[in-house]
Parts: structure tokens; C-alpha cells; sequence
């Protein structure tokens, strides 16, 4: 896992540089690495007298001296290999600071589940007092103990199970953060236990001069946006953002970009030769910044900077409170707009291809067929006529669903058609979720929908069950329609949770009076809803396991639109895709809080 390397930094590094070298440095540069050695001694000294600003000062002056030094990789011998190792432990000894290091990461990255409201699995993280109380999966951490912390295991699980669920990774920095305090003991060093997270030890700093953003008028040959902000944002922006952003110096944003940092005025518009950053990128010898980056800012990206300055520092963004980071596009906003610009034409060949390249990862022994319609392509090893049958339900299916929940303008509800995947036999279907999901497949699910923000990917994917009526399952044409409603809810790539969209989909099967399957949902949904402790967790992303949310979904589903209706449910669809909180958007939407309206379910049995 990523905080074993992190926390076993020194070891791996001692690893890395035994290997002999072929050049010797010389002999005062030796000496020095041998005093550089000496003067770390002392952080122990100062740890143990309190005196932590003194040792990290002996660490940055260590630090820096040896980029001044910029000792060449095949002339470092052991004089070198025993500093760097003394260095990281004297850094590794330092203690981590609960209040002004991990408490903004814990506010920033876990609140948002984890507040004071419905916490999930009654996980509160609003309060140092409040995560030493853990959840419903035990204790949160065990202090010295970060390899059996839960926490630590939660931040490094694989994408599934890893948290924050459905946000970015912690960083290796974020996580080695945390990892030493609870090595450190786990400490506490504001006053209050019991206070709003980060807020127990506040330190005020003096009030920098307001800053006077110059929005750009036409005239300028360098842009901020295009020219400036892109490299700052994937070079620059690692160091200096966050809670403790180097020197000080915080460019989350245009304004405090211009605000500069504890040196003063980094940027001085219209002055390049007094802005300290233009010397720092594209002035000293060496250049100092990036500091310890493998990436370089590139010669004409610092002109271009320097010019921006001279010209007046001038902003072509619509806000200057905004992120730097809102300016520059990512990838994946570069993608979508890569596929926003095909044509239909261009967008249905791309989907013929991706049936094809997705089906050879999956099942490449498997020879395939294909049959195309107005809104599917149907692609799999089942019988010509068998596909040409799931093609003409599907359609009807389609044509059903559009009829009674209608699409603006007449539009399609895919772009390039919807990819339905059909396999002959339950191992190939498998074989979509194990290669392309990295996730097992349970007994009771035949088929799942996947329909990207981006329309990258819109595909459906099952297997042939057959045509007979079962307590246990739903027949092929009944699972297909299931499926398709599933991928007409979540046509805009919107994320629902899975109840939501396994009991639309079950709804919406065409076998809701007939199906001896969907007859007995209230049974096999009644054992599950008897372990229900707290009602309001059952509106909940991961509350059910993959072979209870689907009869449960169809019970709740169906409560939600017999007491609300069909309008109120499309409501709630519109708000889940804007608050991931599915508390929150029931209660938006019905008026009343998540726990009431679940123990009002419960309570009637899901009529």
C-alpha cells in the first residue's frame, strides 16, 4: 500500500543508494556533508526540549544546502547516502501536528460524509472527540498502530472501498500526514476535543493588503488563462496550496495568487524586475523553483510569464476568487469536448468499434455478431435471430419509454446508440464486470448498465436467461427491459444510487403485474429491512448488497411514486445528480427528513 511506502520512506531511500558508486566527491565537500550530518544531531536534542521550530529550521537549512550542492547521481558516495538517511529521519521525527496538518485534510476530504449530519456508517468526523467514538465498523484509528488503523486502510483500499467514495485519492503527502501522527500517538494539541474540526487552536495571522485585480481589455499578447495558468496549475500548484502551502505562498486562486507570500509581493504588475517569482523561474543560477519537481518550467513558459507581468498582470478569467485550477481544463473536460464535437455519423462508427475492442478483451475466443437498430446495437455470440429478437424488444422498450418520459426536442436518448452487449453464457457476462469493473459478480445480478458523464461509454451488458417465467429471476425479455430503463434513467451519465436505479429498472420491466419474480419482492426484501436500525440509512449508496438492492429498490421506488408520484421521483433524480447526499435530496424533494419518510416505509411494509 501506498503509506507503507510513505511511512518506510528512510528505509527504502538506505535501499536505493547502497549500490557502490563510480566517482568520489571531494574532500571539502566531503567534510561538509560530514558537518551537514553533525548539525542534524541536534533535532533529537531540540525535539526533546520542545523546541520544534528550531529543529525543522536545522532540517530546511540541510535541505536547502544540499540543492546548492546539486551533487551529481554517480559522484554521491557514502557521506551523501548518510546524510539524505539522517535527514529523513530527522524530518520523520518531527511531530505532526493534529490541529495545523491533519485536521484540514479531515475537513476538506471527509466532512462531506462524515459531518454531523447522517453521518454514514454513524461515522461523525466533525470533532477530534467525535472520531475517537468510531462507527458502525469499529474503532477509526489505534493510535501508533497506522497498518491496523482503519482509517489508513480505508484511504489506500483499492477504488471500490477506498475513501473518500467518489472523490480524488489522498495524496502520498496526505496520507504519510496522517500516518505519522498516529504513529506520533495520535495527539490531540488544540483545546477543545469537543470543537468544529480545525477550529480549536486558531492562529491569526496579520491581514494581507487587499490585492486589485486588472481584468484584461484586448490589448495583451500574453493570456493568463491559456498562456500562464496551465503550467502554474500541473507545476506549481502541488507546493503551494492547501493548509500549509510553501513559503507561504497559497496560488489557489488569481487573488491570492497576486497577494504573494511570506517573502511579500511575489508578483508586482507591471515590475517583472521586482517580482520575486520571475527571479525565482527564469533569473538565478540555478533556478530554484519548482523546488525538488521532476517537472521543469520550461524557458518560454517563464518569458511568457515575465511579459504577462510587464504588461500589467492582467486576468482573462471571469473571477478572481475562482481556482486557478476551474481555469485549465482536464483531460477529462478535454475529452468531453473532443466527443462533444462529433458528428452522429462520427459517433455511431466510434460506438461499432468500441463494441468490438470491448468484446475481444472480454471474450476474445468468442466469435460475435452484431444487428443494428435505431437506438441499440446489439453485439454478442447468441444466434443471429436471437439478436435480431433482443433488438426488436428493445426497441419497443425504448419507443415505451420515451412515450411516457419525454426528451427535449425530440432528442436521442444516446448519443451513437446504446451498445447492448448480450453473451450466450453467464461466464462471458461475468467477464464485463471481473475486465472491465474489477468487481465480482453475484449470483442474482444478469445484467448492469454503464453510462458515462462524457458519453464515452453507454452500454448495457447480460446474458441469455431464457424466456421462461421464474420466482427466482427474471426471464431475458423482462431482464433487457430492466437494464435499458436502468440506462434510460442514468442517460446523462447522472450518477442515482443503486437502489434508485435497480428498482426504476425493475418498475419498468413490463412484468410488474405477471412476474412471479417481482410477486415475491416483498418477501426476499423483508428479511434485509428487518435489520434496518436506522431508517434513514436506507436511501443510502451501500446500504444493500448487490442481491438485495434490487427487490428492496423495487419496494422503495414504488413507495416513493404511489405516495409522491411519478413527478416528485424526477425531482428526486434531478437532485441526487446535483447532491450526492441522498438524505439531502429526499428531504429537497418531499419535504420531510430521510428518517422519516424510511420509518414510514418500513412501517408499511413498502405499500
Amino acid at each position: 500500500m501506498r503509506l507503507i511506502a510513505t511511512l518506510s520512506v528512510s528505509a527504502l531511500f538506505l535501499g536505493a543508494l547502497l549500490p557502490s558508486v563510480s566517482a568520489a566527491l571531494p574532500p571539502e565537500v566531503k567534510k561538509e556533508l560530514t558537518e551537514l550530518n553533525r548539525e542534524l544531531r541536534q533535532v533529537s536534542v531540540m525535539l526533546r526540549k520542545k523546541q520544534i521550530d528550531g529543529a525543522k529550521a536545522i532540517i530546511q537549512k540541510v535541505e536547502d544546502r544540499i540543492k546548492e550542492l546539486d551533487i551529481a547521481d554517480d559522484e554521491r558516495d557514502r557521506s551523501m547516502t548518510a546524510l539524505k538517511a539522517a535527514l529523513q529521519r530527522a524530518k520523520g521525527a518531527i511531530p505532526v501536528s493534529f490541529e495545523k496538518e491533519v485536521a484540514p485534510i479531515i475537513k476538506d476530504k471527509c466532512l462531506r460524509c462524515h459531518g454531523e449530519n447522517q453521518p454514514k456508517a454513524n461515522l461523525r468526523m466533525d470533532t477530534y472527540a467525535n472520531m475517537g467514538r468510531g462507527g458502525r465498523s469499529g474503532p477509526l484509528l489505534l493510535p501508533r498502530n497506522p497498518r491496523r488503523s482503519l482509517i489508513i486502510a480505508r484511504l489506500t483500499a483499492d477504488a471500490k472501498d477506498r475513501m473518500p467514495q467518489g472523490g480524488t485519492m489522498l495524496s502520498d503527502d496526505e496520507i504519510g500526514i496522517i500516518g505519522r501522527w498516529i504513529s506520533g500517538g495520535a495527539a490531540f494539541d488544540g483545546e477543545d476535543v469537543t470543537a468544529p474540526i480545525g477550529q480549536s487552536m486558531v492562529e491569526t495571522k496579520p491581514d494581507k493588503p487587499p490585492v486589485k485585480v486588472v481584468m484584461a481589455d484586448g490589448t495583451e499578447s500574453v493570456s493568463f488563462k491559456d498562456d500562464v495558468a496551465p503550467w502554474m496549475v500541473n507545476i506549481c500548484l502541488r507546493c503551494h496550496s492547501g493548509a500549509n502551502p510553501r513559503g507561504g505562498y497559497n496560488i489557489t486562486t488569481f487573488e491570492q495568487l497576486l497577494s504573494g507570500g511570506d517573502t511579500g509581493s511575489t508578483i508586482v504588475p507591471g515590475d517583472p524586475g521586482g517580482s520575486y517569482i520571475v527571479d525565482l523561474v527564469l533569473r538565478q543560477d540555478p533556478i530554484k523553483m519548482p523546488a525538488g519537481n521532476q517537472v521543469q518550467i520550461k524557458r518560454s513558459q517563464a518569458q511568457a510569464l515575465e511579459k504577462w507581468i510587464k504588461e500589467g498582470a492582467h486576468f482573462d478569467g471571469d473571477d478572481g476568487k475562482a481556482t486557478l485550477r476551474s481555469l485549465v481544463p482536464t483531460e477529462e473536460a478535454l475529452a468531453s469536448a473532443k466527443l462533444a464535437a462529433m458528428s452522429t455519423k462520427e459517433f455511431s462508427d466510434r460506438r461499432i468499434e468500441q463494441a468490438e475492442s470491448t468484446w475481444k478483451r472480454v471474450a476474445p475466443r468468442e466469435e460475435a455478431k452484431s444487428v443494428t437498430s435505431e437506438n441499440l446495437y446489439v453485439y454478442g455470440n447468441l444466434p443471429e435471430s436471437r439478436l435480431e429478437e433482443f433488438s426488436m424488444w428493445g426497441e419497443e422498450q425504448v419507443a415505451s419509454m420515451i412515450s411516457r418520459y419525454k426528451l427535449p426536442g425530440g432528442a436521442k436518448p444516446w448519443r451513437g446508440r446504446l451498445i447492448v452487449f448480450a453473451a450466450k453464457a453467464r461466464f462471458d457476462y461475468e467477464e464485463f464486470n471481473t475486465v472491465l469493473l474489477s468487481r465480482r459478480t453475484p449470483r442474482g445480478v444478469s445484467g448492469h448498465s454503464v453510462v458515462s458523464p462524457n458519453f464515452n461509454d453507454a452500454y448495457v451488458a447480460l446474458f441469455d436467461v431464457g424466456d421462461a417465467d421464474s420466482a427466482d429471476a427474471l426471464n431475458a425479455r423482462q431482464l433487457l427491459n430492466s437494464i435499458l430503463a436502468q440506462a434510460y434513467l442514468t442517460r446523462d451519465g447522472g450518477t442515482v444510487p443503486d437502489w434508485l436505479k435497480n428498482g426504476f429498472g425493475l418498475l419498468e420491466c413490463g412484468a410488474v403485474a405477471e412476474s412471479q419474480y417481482l410477486k415475491l419482492a416483498p418477501q426476499k426484501a423483508g428479511a434485509t429491512l428487518a435489520t434496518i436500525d436506522n431508517p434513514a440509512t436506507i436511501f443510502d449508496d451501500g446500504t444493500f448488497a448487490p442481491e438485495e438492492v434490487g427487490p428492496v429498490g423495487f419496494l422503495l421506488t414504488r413507495y416513493l411514486i404511489n405516495n409522491g408520484g411519478i413527478g416528485k421521483l424526477q425531482q428526486l433524480v434531478r437532485d441526487l445528480r446535483t447532491n450526492r447526499n441522498a438524505g439531502q435530496a429526499v428531504q429537497a424533494t418531499y419535504g420531510q427528513s430521510a428518517a422519516d419518510i424510511g420509518q414510514a416505509f418500513l412501517r408499511t411494509g413498502g405499500r
